[in-house]
């Protein structure tokens, strides 16, 4: 049982403490705004979709795409997103706040915090997990739109959805794991130089990642929108991803597929949500509130969970 906490503390810790450092050298100025910016842009532009390319290159894609994973992990998430919604209409009448107040619910930080997570507890990406985020975190920029569209004072919705698809296809996310896709099914040998160097940028990947989050990280100092805020880190930390995994558990999902479910929806909300709040007309004080929220208490429940997995022997 102790082994199995220990375990838990040193798989969810990490993660935390990175980002806490971020935020420690942005308080104490070792690094600025710009750094973040920077930083940001090399990882989203360069190390990320390198380290992407490379692990699914290296893998079975057809034996890795999981059709009905992915179907849950979309049904679910769609039910997720209704739940939200048929609470929040229950804790404010403020149609902003709803946005932001479902939003924040159901977008997490799969991508950098997720990744983490996988890695620090099977010691490598899962396979599965970059086609995962290929299909879901598109989806998710698709939702949020029509969800800020319709719930805030956002005009040119249509316009703006229609340039959310668009640049789906130009993320350089999606470009990179579509290569990786190409290079798995010709069973591309990627020469010794090549692979060596893009594991460097795969090391660079999650830490300069999870820097730039805490770095970015913002105390809010208003609590008129707490106890909504509250009411949503509840419902993205604990209740939509226990909801989930007990629903993928009883479907049959087993292993390393129902920790994939958990970590999916059991990641601290993105600050991507915060950035499409501002510019969608929603409530950025509870976007900011939710962030702050769910960051600080995902180290508790993720090792809580991550526990709990490890003492079932799921993990």
């Amino acid at each position: 049982m102790i082994n199995n906490f220990v375990f838990s503390i040193n798989t969810a810790l990490p993660i935390f403490i990175v980002m806490l450092v971020g935020f420690g050298l942005k308080k104490g100025r070792v690094i600025n705004d710009l750094f973040v910016k920077t930083a940001n842009t090399l990882v989203f532009y360069v190390a990320l979709p390198i380290k992407l390319f490379y692990d699914v290159s290296q893998t079975d894609f057809l034996e890795s795409f999981d059709r009905h994973l992915l179907s849950f992990l979309i049904v679910a998430t769609m039910a997720g997103i209704v739940l939200s919604w048929l609470v929040g209409k229950t804790i404010t009448n403020n149609a902003a706040q709803l946005g932001a107040f479902i939003h924040g619910s159901f977008r997490g930080n799969f991508i950098y915090i997720g990744f983490s997570l996988v890695e620090n507890i099977t010691g490598s990406l899962h396979p599965k997990v970059p086609i995962i985020a290929a299909v879901m975190v598109p989806l998710f920029n698709i939702l949020a739109v029509l969800i800020l569209s319709y719930t805030a004072t956002a005009t040119n919705a249509k316009g703006r959805l229609r340039k959310t698809v668009t640049s789906i296809f130009r993320n350089p996310m999606v470009l990179s794991i579509g290569a990786g896709i190409v290079a798995s099914l010709l069973s591309l040998r990627i020469p010794v130089f090549m692979a060596r160097t893009m594991s460097y940028f795969s090391a660079l990947t999650i830490p300069l990642a999870l820097i730039a989050i805490g770095a970015s990280f913002v105390i809010s100092k208003s609590m008129k929108s707490m106890k909504s805020s509250l009411a949503a880190s509840m419902l993205k930390l604990v209740i939509l991803p226990l909801a989930a995994v007990t629903t993928a558990f009883y479907l049959g999902f087993r292993g390393e597929d129902l920790l994939l479910v958990y970590i999916f929806f059991g990641v601290p909300t993105a600050t991507t949500s915060y950035i499409m709040t501002v510019a969608l007309k929603g409530d950025s004080e509870m976007a900011a509130n939710i962030i702050m929220i769910t960051t600080a208490l995902s180290v508790v429940t993720m090792t809580l969970f991550v526990f709990a997995f490890k003492t079932m022997g799921i993990i």
